[in-house]
């Protein structure tokens, strides 16, 4: 998918309970909860973004969580994140 910055990304559900964001060959997993209806996907709080994401996702989300909001096809809400281990991706 592109967007108005021409900027190309996927958001891909994977599992029950994942939803990877991808930019190119980058992704970073995001815990959702599945057999909840709506389906949820949890997102780091503001505070806490630039610390627990990739390097590549910081400062960037607002522009990041538009889009999960508008192509994941989960109400997003906010959830407690410890860090970047394990949740960077590449393809």
């Amino acid at each position: 998918m592109k967007d108005g910055d021409d900027k190309t990304f996927e958001v891909q559900g994977r599992w029950k309970e994942e939803v990877v964001y991808w930019e190119g060959s980058r992704g970073y997993l995001f815990d959702a909860g599945w057999g909840a209806s709506p389906l949820v996907l949890y997102v780091p709080s503001e505070e806490e973004w630039d610390s627990v994401t990739a390097d590549w996702m910081i400062g960037r989300r607002a522009e990041i969580v538009a889009r999960l909001v508008e192509h994941s096809g989960h109400i997003v809400r906010e959830g407690p994140y410890s860090g970047p281990a394990g949740r960077t991706l590449s393809r």
